[in-house]
């Protein structure tokens, strides 16, 4: 990723779990549902730590949060792609539950490693982030997560290296980039890929700072 005048951070989003009624499309009863998905934009600076930004938790701490998923990116360079393809007038920051919705980089162009610099924060990407279900009940779209695996526009998780503060329309830099033949996009291609490529696959697991999570699971691919 070279950084240019547009790689910089669009918005920052936060949230509370909220406990939300919404019927079910198949079995049309009403279910009740606790999420973190659906966050509101914050101005001004705001605190990140190792934790995560402040004020923002997870709803659910076994498959989201922790120190290797911190931090949620999703680019707003997708953002006329996904208009197109779900039909809405507009798409906006924090539409796919993202922490910070950035411009001028990609999963084409971020690499499994970088270390970014956003004001005095350093943070390093971790992983793809793999979509989940309450991203196609958010959007009562059950297809979504399928569309967005094909698309390869998933966003990435980052760990915090170093604390301090953020805030919107901040430049983004680029200041390692250990891996740069792994962009999130290929390690995304890899790990949904099928049949399993295992030498790729291997090649895939032994970069170091890949979450421990994102190796447990494809093992498991290579396993099946």
């Amino acid at each position: 990723m070279k950084p240019t005048a547009r790689t910089q951070l669009e918005s920052v989003q936060i949230s509370q779990p909220r406990t939300y009624s919404q019927t079910n499309s198949r079995s049309n009863k009403t279910e009740n549902w606790t999420t973190s998905f659906n966050k509101s934009p914050v101005e001004g600076w705001v605190s990140v730590t190792a934790a995560g930004i402040a004020g923002d938790e997870q709803a659910d701490k076994k498959n989201h949060g922790g120190i290797d998923k911190a931090v949620l990116f999703y680019s707003a360079d997708h953002f006329d792609y996904w208009q197109n393809q779900l039909g809405v007038p507009a798409i906006a920051p924090g539409a796919f539950g993202e922490n910070l919705t950035v411009s001028g980089m990609d999963e084409s162009t971020v690499c499994i490693g970088d270390r970014l610099s956003i004001n005095d924060v350093i943070l390093e990407v971790s992983q793809p982030r793999q979509p989940c279900w309450k991203l196609a009940r958010h959007w009562h779209l059950p297809e979504l997560p399928k569309q967005v695996v094909q698309s390869g526009f998933c966003g990435w998780y980052c760990r915090v290296i170093k604390n301090g503060r953020i805030k919107l329309e901040t430049p983004i830099a680029l200041v390692a980039n250990p891996n740069p033949k792994w962009p999130v996009r290929r390690a995304h291609q890899v790990f949904h890929q099928s049949p399993v490529n295992a030498a790729t696959l291997n090649e895939l697991l032994s970069l170091t700072v890949l979450s421990n999570a994102w190796k447990t699971s494809a093992k498991h691919r290579g396993n099946t």
